[in-house]
């Protein structure tokens, strides 16, 4: 790790290793942490405040390694990163609506998260309680467009389908469009205070429920953080068993993005045999686990139930499905007015993903690796074989051909998985262990990209609980990708990236 950062070890006074997670002290927060964003080229991965802290984890992609920096809150005030570290824009406007804490020299701290025409206007949750300051409201001041011949068009809140609310104000001429400025987080739900005191089962059921089609990928990186920090060492049985259960959720999640791909593109037919396939391992998972989306089935230690019971059976419907997906994605390649509708469509550039530090199929298909099963791989990915796909035009295009990949790559390992399992009579479902006092990350690799969860406990109870959705490292990606396409290319756009309210709005 030292020679990382020989060029800079005058700025690091101290650094303590343990595991893959580097903590390290500087004098010179800012040079460090642009060094390690520019020079080593990793990618935010977090940043949040804690205490009268605040905290950037940063994943390094050429080694299993994260690096963890923290500057102090003096006066409720902090030296901005943003302007130099575009990716931290949100995080620094969040830190300052729920804390208090004001990044100086921000380059746009209007509220995120608070919206200012609902919220007071020194209201902070982790600070203060709503009874305790002037209910003085403000408006929130947008980014428009004012040139002649310039139009905007406006988009949500609230939408015609049944989704989440978010509001999209396209700065148009003619036909193209020339801005899109989007603003989310009408539906927050305050889950960092809410986890505050809780126990580590309550918070474990909290966490399975914080954006709905990632349950499990949620309550994994949850567990894994709890079990790092308390040394608890799962078996190799349930590892395989997680496995599944991850592989399975991949495939349930991208199968709705292709279906939704079809539909926007205007292929209904192909949507609809998507989404029964789709609907055929919905299935298997509730035959597997009870439920649809394996609720309650990641536990501290282990898993809380055996899914392996028919493993011929689930192995035949899964090949057959297969070979049903394998059929549909061949239409989607040798169909002109399918693909001259996702070619050269909303394209992202790989200097934006880098400066945004976007994740999951969204960074790979603009040419930037982002897979954690690889980089960090975890549970037993580093024992499985296969290929994180990596494309370079970036478009809509890209990044279906990136998910189809995915799917094809969740297929094969959960035949894997379910090979060894099979040979194991009588499996070690679960570990229990004394839950310790600590702090760590925990994270998983969902659909979307990285998960990446903060756990601090103390006396047994959470007392920091900090996750982040890979949708909120892509979301700010969308106001690009849209640039001189068409309005009509939205919706198809949008679902490329499958970017997700519930996880955004935590």
């Amino acid at each position: 790790m030292k020679n990382l950062f020989k060029r800079v070890d005058y700025y690091i006074k101290d650094f303590v290793e343990v595991d893959n997670l580097i903590k390290i002290k500087t004098d010179n927060l800012s040079s460090l942490s642009l060094f390690i964003f520019n020079d080593l080229d990793c990618d935010l991965c977090n940043a949040f405040a804690d205490g009268n802290k605040i905290k950037y984890l940063y994943a390094y992609k050429e080694k299993d390694y994260f690096f963890l920096l923290e500057q102090e809150v003096k006066d409720n005030s902090f030296e901005s990163l943003a302007s130099k570290i575009p990716a931290l824009n949100w995080f620094e406007r969040e830190i300052y609506d729920l804390f208090g804490y004001k990044p100086l020299n921000h380059p746009d701290l209007r509220s995120l998260c608070l919206h200012s025409e609902v919220y007071p206007e020194n209201f902070h949750p982790f600070k203060n309680s709503i009874d305790e300051v002037p209910k003085t409201y403000k408006e929130y001041k947008t980014k428009d467009i004012t040139s002649e011949g310039v139009y905007t068009v406006l988009v949500g809140p609230i939408h015609a389908g049944v989704i989440e609310p978010g509001h999209f104000r396209f700065g148009m001429s003619g036909e193209p469009i020339l801005q899109l400025e989007i603003r989310h987080f009408y539906t927050h739900r305050g889950i960092e205070k809410l986890c505050v005191g809780k126990s580590i089962d309550e918070v474990l059921k909290i966490s399975e429920r914080i954006s709905g089609d990632n349950a499990l990928s949620y309550s994994l990186a949850y567990a894994m953080a709890v079990e790092k920090i308390s040394n608890i060492k799962v078996s190799k049985s349930a590892k395989y068993l997680r496995v599944i259960g991850a592989e399975f959720e991949r495939i349930s999640c991208l199968l709705s993005d292709v279906s939704g791909i079809f539909q926007d593109a205007g292929y209904s037919f192909g949507s609809a045999g998507i989404s029964a396939l789709k609907e055929e391992i919905m299935r298997i998972i509730k035959k597997l686990s009870g439920n649809r989306f394996f609720k309650d089935f990641i536990v501290i230690g282990g898993v809380g139930k055996n899914i392996i019971v028919d493993t011929k059976n689930c192995l035949k419907l899964l090949s057959k499905i297969e070979k049903k997906f394998d059929k549909w994605v061949e239409i989607l390649h040798k169909s002109a007015s399918i693909l001259e509708r996702l070619e050269t469509t909303g394209r992202i550039k790989k200097d934006t993903i880098k400066e945004l530090s976007c994740v999951g199929f969204t960074a790979r298909g603009s040419g930037r690796k982002s897979d954690f099963r690889k980089e960090h791989p975890y549970l037993i990915y580093d024992n499985i074989d296969f290929n994180s796909m990596v494309q370079k035009e970036g478009d809509v295009y890209d990044r279906i051909k990136v998910k189809i990949s995915d799917i094809k790559n969740s297929f094969y390992i959960l035949n894997v998985c379910f090979d060894y399992l099979s040979q194991i009579k009588n499996p070690e479902l679960r570990v229990v262990g004394e839950i310790k006092d600590g702090e760590t990350f925990g994270y998983s690799e969902s659909s979307r990209g990285n998960i990446s969860i903060y756990v601090k406990i103390k006396d047994k109870k959470i007392v920091r609980f900090k996750p982040r959705d890979p949708s909120f490292m892509n979301w700010q990606s969308i106001q690009f990708a849209v640039l001189g396409d068409v309005i009509g290319d939205f919706p198809l756009v949008n679902k490329s990236l499958s970017l997700s309210y519930a996880g955004n709005d935590l």
